[in-house]
């Protein structure tokens, strides 16, 4: 396999088949690299496999056609690839135990999203996992969550969940809604918007109404816990007036929204933007994906989460500037060719603030209760964090320091955001002024032999 590429991109999720689908097509050598087995990313998980594909609606079904153009677009695809460290001519990532190095003039980050991990008392317990994830198994594997289910949380994944659970007939003990209720007239400021996707938002009104019509659905539940009991789990919670209920589940499904997966973002040093109603950091990049580093590109719900429909128009326009950077597309072709795209993402961008402001997370939700883990690699406590930061920490890498979370195998993965909202929460700082910790390379554990049999990079030169 080549060591040079004319580009190199990070994720074959919607995003990233899209532009390797326009920089393959246009002639440019094409390198695309994922972690996964297959090509998809999250929300069309094992398209090409699943035994799922066509039981999971449109939304699912959609992608089939674009991973089949995609493997026969002309890219070299290389699965199970975990990269590992970036630069703007140049990707590291490991494969089979072996170490990579490869270049590129131009690399594009499509690593996409991840839900938002939120801490609360026994969310490290057998049984409890997120709703996406749930979903991942059920895409990939066929599998089903033991029911009874109690789906618990905030975001458009609850209420799929709870339409793909009825639908597969597994029994729900319960639906608890975390969010605001005055999210619903925040939004309608932006009601405006639903008109540009009038289909996406009846789609959205029609989960929303099989679920409270066909479970037990709680508005504004608050102060969750989960323990184990002797016939499964049970999820405790107080209602809106104050009173506490309890239910009982096998499994329990926890969906506070999707942040942008920064990672590998924050490890290029890119500069990245606060996002004030989803609470989270994205990186800044322009239209064309064009960042804050010449050469490094980003596409998709790493630059803002807006869903697939809208990754894949962005993917496809950063896929025909490369085109023109590299002097495959004079200007006025990739102009004339990107405006289907940016018709597209117009559509998407005018209703995602209703989408933002009525799925915004609830802050309450976001602090942790003190005995809730919130570093699972480390087993520290809310409590324990708290003592670290009441003595004087004002940055997620000083309570790294001091305390340790972030410091196992997931490198913050997990623990980052709800680190940010403690610290800003104890000591009044906006939370625009805390970044996530500070990424460093390798991302994920390697093997010191794998590091040293790599080939060095001067060999490429």
């Amino acid at each position: 396999m080549s060591k040079v590429w004319d580009v190199i991109i990070v994720g074959a999720g919607p995003a990233g088949m899209s532009a390797a689908i326009e920089t393959a097509g246009h002639g440019l050598s094409t390198l695309v690299v994922d972690r996964q087995t297959e090509p998809g990313g999250q929300i069309y998980r094992s398209v090409g496999s699943s035994p799922m594909s066509g039981k999971l609606g449109s939304d699912y079904a959609d992608g089939l056609p674009l991973v089949k153009r995609f493997l026969q677009c002309g890219a070299q695809f290389e699965a199970g690839a975990n990269v590992w460290d970036i630069a703007p001519d140049r990707v590291y990532y490991s494969q089979q135990g072996k170490s990579q190095f490869v270049r590129a003039r131009q690399v594009l980050l499509a690593t996409g999203a991840m839900e938002r991990p939120v801490p609360l008392p026994g969310w490290t317990l057998p049984g409890v996992m997120g709703s996406g994830a749930s979903d991942v198994l059920l895409k990939s594997a066929g599998l089903l969550p033991e029911g009874p289910v109690v789906l618990c949380g905030n975001g458009p994944l609850i209420l799929q969940a709870a339409v793909h659970l009825s639908h597969f007939k597994v029994p729900v003990a319960g639906v608890l809604l975390t969010g605001r209720l005055g999210n619903a007239m925040r939004a309608m400021k932006h009601a405006s918007g639903i008109l540009a996707r009038p289909g996406y938002f009846l789609h959205g009104m029609n989960m929303a109404a099989k679920t409270f019509l066909g479970q037990k659905c709680v508005l504004g539940a608050q102060d969750v816990s989960i323990r184990e009991s002797g016939q499964g789990l049970s999820v405790s919670f107080a209602t809106r007036s104050g009173k506490r209920k309890s239910l009982a589940a096998s499994t329990v499904l926890l969906h506070e929204g999707v942040v942008s997966e920064s990672r590998i973002t924050r490890l290029a040093r890119l500069r990245h933007a606060w996002d004030q109603t989803q609470r989270y950091w994205h990186v800044d990049a322009d239209m064309w994906g064009q960042t804050s580093a010449p050469g490094l590109r980003t596409a998709g719900d790493t630059v803002t989460v807006r869903g697939a429909l809208a990754a894949r128009a962005e993917g496809s326009l950063v896929g025909l500037d490369i085109c023109r950077e590299l002097g495959r597309l004079p200007l006025a072709e990739r102009d004339r060719e990107a405006r289907p795209f940016l018709r597209t993402i117009r559509r998407c961008k005018a209703l995602q603030p209703f989408l933002d402001e009525y799925f915004a997370p609830t802050p309450a939700m976001l602090q942790p209760h003190p005995d809730a883990i919130v570093c699972r690699c480390e087993e520290l406590t809310a409590r324990d964090l708290s003592e670290a930061i009441r003595g004087g920490c004002y940055s997620p890498d000083g309570l790294k320091a001091q305390a340790r979370p972030g410091m196992g195998t997931c490198q913050g993965r997990v623990c980052g955001q709800a680190v940010v909202e403690m610290i800003a929460d104890a000591q009044g700082m906006p939370l625009e002024n805390l970044p996530l910790y500070t990424a460093q390379p390798p991302l994920f554990p390697l093997r010191l032999g794998e590091l040293i049999e790599m080939p060095s990079p001067s060999d490429l030169l």
